[in-house]
């Protein structure tokens, strides 16, 4: 994987005109707010938007039917914008699951939808408003290489692979029906040239700055891309080497756990809501698959970090509780 930093997001974030759009590829541009709730800390408000497009003919989210055309005008791509919402209690699925035009231009991204849209950057600030309920700025923590943008670069086979742009961690804050919030906020640009297969992922904000993520696609029974990286604050413990457990109940836990030769990180993803999208298309127009994806607002309570060298423990008493998504996707979309 290549990787490029010190990226200016202003100037990257919507510069798509130079990109090759061959037939089955995804781009999306994806938010989540993670935002306090004063009523129930242990069930931060979660707000996910997707503004996408995807080089097919056709295909079918949650019953819904989209149909796409030309992609060669860059500033109007027929596409889809996307969002749930949990709001501490409840999670209101397809708040938004519109098929629209996408405008985009050098500074903005936006929608004329059933409800419209808005994705602006303005040097290191970015404001998304959806409709007259949310408006929302994510403004970057910086301090630390791995909480500025950016950029990586995966091939497999020929030219099929994905690019990505993302910020780890931002400051938020604005209003939703009417009410001052705060919390953090995570970004991702992903463009996709490869068939869609399941996947583990999930990325967590700790009280203190810190950052986990970790990642592990899957397909045929294999891992091929697994990883914990966790920004402890003062460095970054980058784990290849992972194992991800799901346990069911009413929502599920995720046991994920990963060692190199220096230390071992261990961790459990508590859920404590869900929601999903179920894509479905005909490959070749004759092939039946799916994809479901599931988002799941999760919390990690119980994290240990352990130096191998010095004995060295550190647990959740370091480092509070990580609030954050955790995903599960099965099936495959070629």
């Amino acid at each position: 994987m290549a990787k490029e930093s010190g990226v200016d997001f202003a100037s990257t974030v919507f510069d798509i005109a130079g990109d090759r759009m061959p037939r089955g590829s995804w781009w999306w541009w994806f938010w989540l707010f993670f935002i306090d709730n004063p009523d129930d800390p242990k069930r931060p408000r979660q707000l996910m938007i997707l503004w996408s497009t995807k080089n097919e003919r056709s295909i079918n989210c949650n019953g819904i039917d989209m149909k796409l055309s030309s992609l060669s005008d860059r500033s109007r791509m027929d596409g889809a914008v996307a969002a749930w919402y949990y709001d501490g209690r409840k999670m209101h699925h397809n708040l938004l699951l519109d098929p629209c035009v996408l405008e985009v231009s050098e500074s903005r991204l936006s929608t004329k939808s059933s409800t419209p849209t808005a994705f602006d950057v303005s040097g290191r600030k970015s404001t998304v408003s959806i409709g007259d309920r949310f408006s929302l700025v994510a403004e970057f923590d910086g301090g630390d290489e791995f909480l500025e943008p950016e950029k990586s670069y995966n091939s497999f086979v020929g030219s099929l692979g994905y690019s990505l742009l993302r910020v780890n961690r931002f400051r938020l804050s604005g209003k939703i029906d009417g009410r001052q919030v705060n919390g953090t906020a995570y970004f991702q640009r992903v463009f996709v040239n490869a068939p869609s297969v399941g996947w583990y992922w999930g990325t967590f904000h700790f009280p203190g700055g810190e950052v986990l993520k970790y990642y592990n696609i899957r397909a045929l029974g294999r891992s091929f891309k697994k990883e914990i990286k966790f920004f402890d604050g003062e460095s970054l413990h980058d784990i290849g080497d992972i194992k991800v457990r799901r346990v069911d109940g009413e929502y599920p836990d995720f046991i994920v756990s990963g060692e190199s030769r220096m230390e071992r990180v261990e961790f459990t993803v508590s859920a404590y809501s869900h929601s999903s999208w179920t894509f479905k298309k005909n490959a070749f127009g004759i092939i039946p698959n799916k994809l479901v994806y599931n988002e799941y607002p999760a919390r990690i309570t119980d994290i240990k970090v352990t130096d191998k060298g010095t004995g060295k423990v550190r647990t959740t008493a370091d480092f509070g509780v990580g609030v954050g998504n955790a995903e599960h996707t099965t099936g495959m979309l070629l």
